[in-house]
């Protein structure tokens, strides 16, 4: 049975919390573990901070918790304030490691400290006074939706302690949310290649990549092979879609009308060069980032009906009822 949790979206653009929203409110389901949502709430990005999510977490009623915060690409942290005071963008585990020692001997930040995680002695206390709040609380889970925190096992474990959670789990890949209306029209597979304006479209279809598609799944990639621009989904029978949802997403939802919500796990790992400087966690260098993908294909699901979408190609999209979503959601107890 499926456990209530609070679900947290902080620093994530409007379209995108919108969309974690609409995920929890037509399906509210997120596997493996399972758990619905008890609670959504938003905090933006102008308030969001470490500070501001410990008060929340530890005023919450809920043991449980769903969090979803934009993650550092190699796992190492999230892009996310101590407070909104601190110099750097984002949050890693070494900087999370410091403070728990900070807590546990009461000893003081060093100048070097201070300059390496940009927040002063007295912005440090402030930190560790919201943790000390979330300590009096009995978290049993928390659940990041992350992009990578799962990739890097250390980090991930100390971002469990650093919340007290008894298990934290997190995708060793990137994490998508969407919200739209779907295409539903007898000549759906013309009509949707019309949507495809300007380039880098990835589709998918379902059942097979060697037949011709009851069910298209399409994204617009970025320059990171993620998709964080257009999509859709297109079929010819309402009746196609909610066979569809029911073996991907969620075992009984369904679609009537309006906006279909959409999470999926998504491999974005290729051959690139090195990352920018503004997209690596503060303190880390830049260097190849060429990470082998899995190429994850199951012959097996090519003729299953509304099964896999086939071909021998890098399988990016995995949704919450396939099988490879549990198994790239990494958990630390």
């Amino acid at each position: 049975m499926a456990a209530p949790a609070h679900v947290i979206t902080v620093g994530l653009e409007p379209d995108t919390a919108g969309a974690v929203r609409a995920w929890f409110q037509q399906f509210n389901y997120l596997p493996p573990i399972p758990l619905t949502a008890g609670k959504i709430e938003v905090i933006t990005a102008a308030e969001g901070s470490f500070v501001k999510l410990l008060n929340v977490m530890a005023a919450s009623p809920y043991q449980n918790f769903i969090l979803v915060i934009h993650g550092a690409d190699d796992g190492s942290g999230l892009w996310l304030k101590l407070l909104p005071q601190q110099t750097k963008p984002g949050t890693s585990h070494f900087d999370l490691q410091k403070l728990l020692d900070l807590s546990a001997t009461g000893g003081t930040m060093s100048p070097t400290d201070e300059k390496t995680m940009g927040i002063t002695q007295a912005q440090s206390l402030q930190v560790r006074e919201a943790l000390l709040k979330i300590q009096y609380k009995t978290i049993e889970c928390i659940e990041f939706r992350s992009c990578n925190l799962g990739r890097n096992p250390l980090s991930l474990d100390r971002f469990r302690r650093f919340f007290g959670a008894r298990v934290a789990g997190a995708p060793n890949v990137h994490t998508m949310f969407g919200n739209g209306v779907p295409l539903i029209a007898p000549n759906f597979e013309l009509a949707h290649r019309g949507l495809h304006t300007g380039g880098n479209w990835e589709t998918y279809n379902f059942p097979s990549a060697y037949k011709t598609p009851e069910l298209v799944c399409c994204f617009q990639l970025n320059n990171l092979a993620k998709p964080e621009s257009k999509g859709h989904v297109a079929t010819g029978t309402a009746a196609t879609l909610a066979a569809w949802i029911r073996k991907y997403f969620m075992p009984t939802g369904s679609y009537s009308n309006g906006s279909l919500a959409l999470h999926s796990l998504w491999v974005a790992d290729r051959p690139a060069p090195p990352l920018p400087q503004d997209r690596l966690m503060p303190g880390a260098k830049p260097g190849p980032r060429m990470v082998p993908a899995v190429v994850e294909f199951d012959r097996d699901q090519l003729d299953s009906p509304l099964g896999g979408w086939g071909g021998t190609g890098l399988r990016r999209m995995i949704p919450p009822l396939s099988e490879l979503y549990g198994k790239h959601i990494i958990y630390a107890r």
